[in-house]
């Protein structure tokens, strides 16, 4: 538009130098100049250079030009006047004379210049409007954006203490770490804020929602749109625990594990698979929880007092349960008060239950616990594989990449049993890594717990494996060298005797190091 504007300037310009070019040579046609500018007008036509001639010169031809043409100039002037009423700016009024500005009126299409202009002008001013409401669109898409993307990955969150959560779970930390209250404290703050919301849900369930009070920023609506397209096929499930091999159990412990498994199939339907997975690691981590304390009553007691290894390594498994916990309430499975009311009062039964069932006998509740986590395998792959491109799309959430990609993996590498330390070091990128990796755990949990079944199994965490191997190493490296050295050295075992007590003087003198020094040296 702005160009519109210039083009139509420069042309009113242009025809006005030509009009006065016009105008001179009809009084002089054998030698007319006109200045014009920088221009020159030669024989009518403009063309480059300075003008050559005097000023008098020029005011002669000046007035025969105005004597010549003034009775037509004053008569075409009046009508182009009554046509329009067109103003020129100073500049062009002290340097154009009055007859040739009634020549440009008079043969000019003054309204339809004047059409052009505003048409410009409104065409200018739509092309702003409408730049001004993309440059606002792009900076809103841009921002939003970068909620999604943010290190926060889901939307940024509060920056109070170890918030977790692009959503804002209900049990997500988001004060500084510390000791707890008393019983008194935490049992009526919990119960205040749990009865809370359990009247809300009552009076409007579908109104109900999750408290954000520990929260800034909530997830952007498309993440919440892709959220609630994720779908868990429960049909489906069965169907890959069917074709795997079976986990084999005493029907005393099978039959509490397909009720469960029936429980969760009607509690959560496939709309809810993030519910669903909160509820399973929140009974998850129970079993370890259990275990550690039975083997800390056994170590009290004095009646077990080598599980120490085996106490590590179900911290490690708790510790990994924690986080595939604080992923699920990063996505909000835990908003709903019933949802939370159902998966802690399970747990405790179940932590109940497994303390009475190692009692009777560790190894059924550890095959308890292997049957839990291999539902739990074919649960994760079932969903990984059903919504693989939705989770593709989406990104990781802050709290899964500062486990799995933390600087600190030690206790990432402790309970894997069934492989060596660091050998596994996931990459995450997306959502679908998320999901992917916590299947893979799952799977490493079965393996524990099948090997915690085995009479006199020693189960070791990788890395005390790896430091005995490598202390093991040295040893067996220095026996070898020093019998290399015995047998190929050229001193016999008298020369040796004879230097050593050469040198006997070598702590004495110079110093414990020093001698441990001339020691190799002599080696």
């Amino acid at each position: 538009s702005r160009e519109v504007v210039d083009v139509v300037a420069g042309r009113v310009e242009r025809r006005a130098r030509v009009m006065m070019c016009a105008s001179s040579r009809a009084s002089a046609p054998l030698a007319s100049h006109a200045r014009c500018g920088r221009h020159v007008c030669v024989g009518g036509y403009p063309t480059r250079g300075h003008h050559r001639h005097d000023d008098a010169s020029l005011r002669r031809r000046g007035r025969r030009v105005r004597a010549s043409t003034d009775d037509t100039d004053d008569a075409t002037a009046s009508t182009a006047r009554r046509r329009s009423n067109m103003s020129f700016s100073s500049a062009f009024d002290k340097s154009v004379p009055d007859n040739v500005k009634a020549k440009i009126a008079s043969e000019s299409d003054v309204e339809a210049l004047r059409a052009t202009r505003d048409a410009a002008r409104r065409a200018l001013a739509s092309a702003e409007l409408a730049y001004a409401t993309a440059a606002l669109s792009i900076r809103e898409m841009e921002k939003n954006a970068a909620s999604e993307a943010n290190a926060g990955a889901f939307g940024s969150i509060d920056e109070i203490g170890c918030e977790r959560s692009y959503y804002g779970g209900t049990y997500i930390d988001v004060e500084a770490q510390g000791v707890p209250k008393g019983l008194g404290a935490m049992a009526s703050d919990n119960f205040v804020r749990e009865l809370r919301a359990m009247v809300t849900e009552i009076r409007a369930p579908a109104m109900a929602k999750p408290d954000t009070s520990g929260t800034t920023v909530e997830m952007s609506d498309s993440l919440r749109a892709k959220l609630d397209a994720l779908r868990l096929d429960a049909d489906a499930i069965w169907g890959r625990e069917a074709n795997r091999e079976q986990v084999a159990a005493p029907w005393v412990i099978k039959a509490p594990y397909l009720a469960l498994c029936v429980m969760l199939d009607k509690m959560f339907d496939d709309t809810r698979p993030i519910q669903r997975f909160w509820f399973l690691e929140t009974v998850a981590r129970m079993p370890y929880f259990s275990y550690t304390s039975m083997l800390t009553l056994y170590e009290i007691l004095g009646w077990w007092r080598r599980g120490s290894e085996l106490r590590r390594v179900h911290f490690a498994e708790e510790w990994n349960e924690y986080h595939h916990l604080l992923i699920m309430e990063s996505l909000g499975g835990d908003a709903l008060w019933r949802d939370r009311f159902l998966g802690q009062h399970a747990a405790l039964a179940y932590y109940i239950i497994l303390i009475t069932m190692w009692l009777v006998s560790p190894a059924l509740a550890y095959n308890f616990s292997e049957l839990i986590e291999a539902h739990a395998v074919d649960t994760y792959a079932q969903f990984v594989d059903q919504n693989e491109e939705v989770l593709k799309s989406m990104p990781p959430s802050r709290i899964a990449r500062e486990y799995y990609q933390g600087a600190d993996l030690f206790l990432f590498d402790e309970f894997q049993t069934s492989r060596e330390a660091r050998s596994r070091r996931p990459e995450i990128k997306s959502m679908y890594d998320v999901f992917s990796n916590i299947r893979d755990d799952e799977g490493e949990h079965v393996s524990t717990m099948h090997a915690c079944q085995i009479p006199d199994a020693i189960i070791n965490s990788p890395n005390a494996v790896n430091a005995k191997t490598a202390a093991i190493g040295a040893l067996v490296a220095a026996q070898i060298w020093f019998s290399r050295v015995a047998e190929t050295g050229a001193l016999g075992d008298a020369a040796l005797d004879d230097e050593l007590m050469s040198r006997a003087d070598w702590g004495a003198t110079d110093g414990i190091f020093d001698a441990l020094f001339n020691l190799l040296h002599f080696f």
